[in-house]
């Protein structure tokens, strides 16, 4: 019991920590930063910080044979792409309402294993897929055109991070060590966002200490202690318990939006953002297996 409620702990506390990434985030682009930026130092200081807790603790080689190298390139293009739409739809719609709309991944997981890998979808799910639509439905807003780019973006994030949370499950690189993966995958994504950010004119240093700050903590907070108390935590508590606990990220987000950047919330929106959660919650929980007679 006392695992388990520690468990819980961690993965609310790292629920919370990816959670304050919007603030972050916005608090890099108020000192004029951008999302191709935010996402390529964000994962480089992550992967720096990364190199230095596996040499201290763990004194593993790091190497990996070529195909599991070519794999976790593969899931580091999904990983890459995944922020930056994310945080470009920050520029469109609150910050709050954006962490609800991508928390829709895992209806997307859903789906895309029904259709793509022909994998059955119970009542229960149908159901969690109808309610997660509603929920869509209620954020959206015809009148706003600018919010109606960022829902498209913060959707499409969801959707891209389901594709890498599908591929990582395929891929079946559990054998190793996850902060190894973990390292390895900032370290890919740090040089291709990287690439991409100079070939669009995106690319900066920070230029003001407040920047340098918030990237450095969104990468170490956010990013590294973040992943490290969601391993521990689902380790201690088990993957449904993780699940339903890591809704404390968009709840998170929603809260400092309101009271940090004073972003709106009607009825409408909170219960747009409830029909999502719940519908989270609902295809998290595992299915009580019926006694045979």
């Amino acid at each position: 019991m006392l695992k388990s409620r520690k468990g819980q702990f961690y993965i609310i506390m790292s629920a919370m920590l990816f959670g304050i990434m919007p603030f972050l985030t916005k608090t890099a682009y108020n000192n004029g930063s951008n999302a191709y930026a935010v996402v390529f130092w964000r994962f480089l200081w992550a992967s720096i910080f990364m190199a230095v807790i596996i040499k201290k603790f763990y004194a593993k080689n790091i190497l990996l044979s070529r195909d599991k190298m070519l794999k976790i390139v593969v899931l580091s293009i999904f990983y890459g792409i995944t922020p930056i739409l994310l945080y470009v739809s920050y520029n469109y719609i609150d910050s709050g309402l954006a962490t609800s709309l991508h928390f829709t991944y895992p209806i997307a997981v859903m789906i895309i294993m029904a259709v793509a890998f022909k994998e059955k979808m119970g009542k229960r799910k149908v159901l969690c897929a109808i309610v997660c639509i509603m929920g869509v439905i209620m954020l959206y807003s015809p009148e706003k055109h600018a919010g109606v780019k960022g829902m498209t973006l913060a959707v499409i994030s969801g959707i891209v991070y389901s594709l890498y949370v599908i591929f990582l499950e395929k891929f079946k690189l559990n054998a190793e060590s996850a902060i190894i993966i973990s390292f390895w995958l900032c370290f890919f994504t740090a040089i291709e966002t990287g690439i991409f950010s100079v070939l669009i004119g995106k690319f900066r240093v920070a230029g003001s200490l407040q920047e340098l700050l918030a990237e450095i903590c969104l990468a170490f907070f956010s990013t590294v202690i973040a992943l490290v108390l969601f391993q521990k935590g689902t380790f201690l508590c088990g993957a449904v318990m993780a699940s339903l606990l890591s809704t404390f990220e968009p709840l998170t987000g929603v809260v400092i939006g309101w009271i940090v950047f004073k972003e709106k919330m009607t009825l409408k929106l909170g219960i747009g953002i409830l029909l999502i959660l719940f519908s989270t919650v609902l295809v998290a929980l595992p299915v009580k297996e019926k006694k045979r007679i």
